[in-house]
C-alpha cells in the first residue's frame, strides 16, 4: 500500500487527516510499504504471563513469501512456531494463511518482527510485552506506572523497499537508512531545510510519578541508536527482558534486536520535553535522528497539538545533557571506573551456579566477518552464491569460521526426516561442494551439541581495524549469560588476547560481578570478544546470526542443533511441508 491514500491531506497541513486509523505516516516521504493490518508498526500485542497466543496470518503480499519471528520468546513446548523459514517452518505462501499459537512463557519486553528477506525493514514489525505480578519483578517498587502506551519502538527507514538495496547499488556509497521512526512516527528535513509535516509520537506523563518506560530496537541497519530524554535520566532495571540491578543513566545505546527497560521521574517542571533517538557509529555523517514529546500538559490538551510543536530542534551534534553517561555504548572500555557501563558491568538479581561456575561441556570459537569477494567468485560461470555490494566493485559475503550460511529447501526442524548428516558444515567438515582450495564456503553451517550440556561460546569480530560497526548476535529459542566483554585495539583478537583482556579487566573492576546479566542479543565489541554460556536444555533447531539485516542475508549465521530428531517437539498434524521438486523425467509421459 502507500502511504498518502488514507492520509487524504496530511501532507498538506490538515492535522486532523493524519490520525485517520488507516493513515501511515511514517516521516511523511511517500513510498511503497510493507504493513501489518495497516499498522506501521504493527499492533502492540499486550498479554499475560503464561497465556495462550492465537495469532492467524495470512500473506496478502502478492509475489512473496513470510514468517514471523517472536524474538525473547524461547518456544520451549513449540520450536515449530519460533517462524524462521527453512529452519522451523516453510515460509507463508501468498494467500495462505499460517495459525501462530503458543505459550507466553517468557514476561518481559519482547517483539516480533519478519524473518524473511528484507520485510523488516519495511515494516514488518510490532511490539510484544508479556505482563506478570508486580511480586515476582524485583524492581516493582521503583516505579509507579507501567502503562502499555509507554513502549518505544525505535527503527530505522529507508525511503524505498529495502530490496533495492540486495545486492546493493554500486553507485549508492553503502546500505544506510534515510531516518529514523519512533513508534512508525516522525519527521524529515529534506536539504534545502523544509521538513515533512507528519506528525510526532507523544508520551504523557503526570508531574510526580514513575513511569516504567520500554525500548525495543527494531532497526535493520548496522546503526546503533542513542536514546536520550530531555532532563530526565534513565534507570534501568532490565535488559532483553531479563532483570537487573538499578543503573541510573542519561543515554542508552542499543543494536538492532535489544531491549532495554527503564524508569523515568516526572520529577520537572510541567512542560514538554524531546524524547531524541540518534543513530550513531557508520550513521555518524548522516546526521539522522528522530524526536518525539515527553508531555506533563494536561490530558485535555489536544495529542495533535503536542505532536505538531514548533518548538527548537537540538542539532544532531547536541547532547541533551551536559555530560554524556552511557550504557551499553559497544566501544566503551568494560570494567573501568568510569561514568559509561557496558553490559558486563550490569548484574542480575539471581544466577544458575550450574552455568556461571560449572565446566562447559562444549566450547565453541566463533569468529565473524564480513570477507570480500573476488571478482570470480561473485561473478564466475555457474556461481550464485549471496552477497552484498556496498559500493563500488566491494562486494561482501558474511560467515561464520570462514562458513557463510545458506538454507535447505524444508524446514528442518518439522521435516526431520530430511536430515543428512553430509548436508551440514562446521569449521572441521565441510560438504564435497566446497572448493577446497578456497578457505571460504557456502553451505548449512550448524552446531551440533548435546541436550542438556553446558554450552560456552567465545564470539569474535575479526575485522583488522577497530571501527563503529559492532554487530548484535541474537540466539533464538535461548538466553545467555554475558560473562565478559572486551577490545583488543592493537592487535586481531584471538582466544588468548580475549584471555589476558579478560585478566586485566578483572584487576580494574572496582566491582567484580558474581551475578552475569543475560540476554538473547549481545553487541559484539568492534576487534573485540563476548564470552557467553547457557545451558542447551530446548531441543531443537535454533538460528544464531548477526541481527542486522543484510548481515543475514549474505550468510553471517549458523544454526545449533540441540538434541537428536527424537528430542525434537514433533510438530502437530498436517503441519506444512515443502521441498525441492525435481522428479525424473520420463520421456513417455509427454508423446
Amino acid at each position: 500500500m502507500f502511504l498518502f491514500s488514507a492520509c487524504k491531506a496530511c501532507a498538506d497541513g490538515n492535522h486532523p487527516d493524519c490520525y485517520h486509523h488507516a493513515c501511515l505516516t511514517a516521516d511523511g516521504v511517500e513510498r511503497g510499504v510493507m504493513s501489518i493490518n495497516r499498522q506501521i508498526p504493527g499492533p502492540p500485542i499486550q498479554v499475560c504471563k503464561d497465556d495462550l497466543v492465537v495469532i492467524d496470518m495470512m500473506n496478502a503480499m502478492g509475489g512473496t513469501a513470510t514468517a514471523m519471528h517472536w524474538h525473547g520468546l524461547h518456544q520451549r513446548d513449540t520450536p515449530y512456531m519460533d517462524g524462521v523459514p527453512f529452519v522451523t517452518q516453510c515460509p507463508i505462501e501468498f494467500m495462505s494463511i499460517f495459525r501462530y499459537s503458543f505459550w507466553a512463557t517468557e514476561p518481559g519486553t519482547q517483539f516480533y518482527h519478519s524473518h524473511a528477506g528484507h520485510h523488516k525493514v519495511n515494516g514488518h514489525y510490532g511490539a510484544m510485552i508479556i505482563r506478570q505480578p508486580e511480586v515476582n519483578d524485583p524492581n516493582a517498587h521503583l516505579y509507579d506506572f507501567d502503562l502499555p502506551d509507554h513502549t518505544i519502538l525505535g527503527s530505522d527507514w529507508m525511503h524505498v523497499d529495502g530490496e533495492m538495496f540486495m545486492p546493493g547499488l554500486p553507485s549508492s556509497g553503502g546500505i544506510l537508512p534515510k531516518n529514523l521512526l519512533i513508534n512508525g512516527k516522525g519527521t524529515y528535513k529534506y536539504e534545502n531545510g523544509t521538513a515533512t509535516n507528519a506528525p510526532r509520537d507523544v508520551f504523557r506523563v503526570r508531574k510526580g510519578g514513575r513511569y516504567r518506560f520500554r525500548f525495543i530496537n527494531a532497526a535493520s541497519h548496522v546503526c546503533p541508536l542513542e536514546l536520550q530524554i530531555e532532563n530526565h535520566p534513565l534507570q534501568i532495571i532490565a535488559s532483553d527482558s531479563f532483570n537487573v540491578q538499578p543503573v541510573t543513566v542519561n543515554t542508552l545505546v542499543t543494536t538492532s534486536g535489544e531491549r532495554y527497560d527503564f524508569v523515568v521521574n516526572a520529577d520537572q517542571p510541567s512542560a514538554n520535553y524531546w524524547i531524541r533517538l540518534r543513530a550513531s557509529g557508520p550513521c555518524d555523517y548522516l546526521n539522522i535522528d528522530q524526536t518525539a514529546v515527553l508531555s506533563y500538559l494536561p490530558f485535555s490538551v489536544p495529542e495533535e497539538e503536542l505532536a505538531f510543536t514548533d518548538r527548537e530542534l537540538p542539532a544532531y551534534s547536541e547532547s541533551l545533557f551536559e555530560e554524556t553517561i552511557s550504557a551499553n555504548h559497544p566501544n566503551t572500555t568494560c570494567g573501568v571506573s568510569k561514568p559509561d557501563v557496558c553490559i558486563t558491568d550490569f548484574e542480575a538479581h539471581s544466577r544458575d551456579d550450574s552455568i556461571v561456575n560449572g565446566v562447559p561441556d562444549h566450547k565453541f570459537i566463533l569468529g565473524f566477518e564480513n570477507y570480500r569477494m573476488t571478482f570470480d567468485k561473485t561473478f564466475g560461470e555457474n556461481s550464485y552464491e549471496h552477497f552484498m555490494n556496498i559500493h563500488d566493485d566491494i562486494n561482501l559475503q558474511g560467515a561464520i569460521n570462514n562458513l557463510s550460511f545458506t538454507y535447505p529447501p524444508f524446514s528442518m526442524l518439522t521435516q526431520p526426516e530430511l536430515l543428512r548428516e553430509d548436508m551440514f558444515c562446521d569449521e572441521h567438515t565441510r560438504p564435497a561442494h566446497c572448493d577446497q582450495s578456497d578457505s571460504h564456503c557456502t553451505c548449512i553451517h550448524r552446531l551440533k551439541i548435546e541436550l542438556h550440556s553446558l554450552v560456552e561460546l567465545y564470539i569474535l569480530d575479526l575485522s583488522p581495524d577497530v571501527n563503529p560497526l559492532n554487530h548484535p548476535f541474537h540466539l533464538h529459542g535461548y538466553q545467555m549469560h554475558v560473562m565478559e566483554m572486551g577490545q583488543n585495539l592493537t592487535e586481531p583478537i584471538t582466544i588468548a588476547r580475549a584471555q589476558t583482556i579478560a585478566r586485566a579487566q578483572s584487576l580494574r573492576r572496582t566491582t567484580v560481578t558474581n551475578f552475569p546479566p543475560s540476554k538473547d542479543t549481545v553487541s559484539i565489541p568492534s576487534k573485540g570478544y563476548t564470552r557467553l554460556r547457557f545451558r542447551a536444555d530446548n531441543p531443537g533447531f535454533w538460528l544464531m546470526h548477526c541481527h542486522f539485516e543484510w548481515h543475514t542475508a549474505v550468510g553471517m549465521a549458523l544454526v545449533v542443533q540441540v538434541g537428536e530428531p527424537t528430542d525434537f517437539v514433533r510438530a502437530p498434524a498436517n503441519f506444512p511441508t515443502c521441498n525441492k521438486y525435481q522428479p525424473d523425467v520420463d520421456e513417455e509421459m509427454f508423446r
